[in-house]
C-alpha cells in the first residue's frame, strides 16, 4: 500500500499574508530586468561622469579630465563590460514574473552600497576635489561604456 502525501498551503506554513506579499511583489520579464539593468548602468555612469566632470573642469583640469576618461575606458572594457556580461547571463537564466530587485545579485546590490558609502566618505573626507572628480569621472565614464553591453542584450530581447 503506497501513501501519498499531500500538503495543503496552510500545512506548510503559507498564509494569506504570504499569498499577499506574492501578489504584492513587483514582478518583471527578463527583457524588463535587463531593460532596468541598462537604465541603471547608464544613469549612475551619466551621473557620476558629469559630477567628476563638474569638479574638473571646475579647477581648469581638462589634463585631468582627459586621463580619467582613458582611464574609464580601461575599466569599462575590462572590468565593468565583464561585469555586466555576468549580470546579462544571470539574468536571462531567470524566468519571467522574478523580483525586479533580482535585476542585481545580492553580492552586487552589497558592492553598489559599498561604493555609495566610499564615495560619500571620498567627497567629505577624502583628497582633494581634482582627485575625486578624477575617480568619479572615470567610474561614471567606465559604467557607461560598458552600459552598452547591456542595452545590446535588452535590445536582442526585444527582437
Amino acid at each position: 500500500m503506497t501513501h501519498k502525501l499531500h500538503f495543503t498551503r496552510a500545512s506548510i506554513g503559507i498564509t494569506k499574508s504570504a499569498d499577499m506579499f506574492t501578489q504584492l511583489k513587483p514582478a518583471a520579464s527578463r527583457k524588463t530586468l535587463l531593460f532596468a539593468a541598462a537604465l541603471f548602468w547608464t544613469a549612475v555612469g551619466m551621473v557620476l561622469l558629469a559630477r567628476g566632470s563638474w569638479f574638473l573642469v571646475e579647477e581648469n583640469r581638462y589634463a585631468l579630465l582627459a586621463l580619467a576618461l582613458g582611464t574609464g575606458t580601461v575599466k569599462g572594457l575590462l572590468i565593468f563590460e565583464r561585469s555586466a556580461k555576468k549580470n546579462i547571463a544571470r539574468i536571462l537564466v531567470q524566468t519571467d514574473n522574478t523580483c525586479l530587485g533580482a535585476v542585481f545579485s545580492f553580492k552586487a546590490w552589497g558592492v553598489i552600497l559599498a561604493m555609495i558609502l566610499l564615495g560619500r566618505f571620498l567627497r567629505n573626507y577624502g583628497p582633494a576635489h581634482q582627485i575625486y572628480g578624477f575617480i568619479i569621472a572615470a567610474v561614471g565614464w567606465g559604467l557607461l561604456l560598458a552600459s552598452r553591453v547591456v542595452w545590446q542584450a535588452w535590445s536582442r530581447q526585444r527582437a
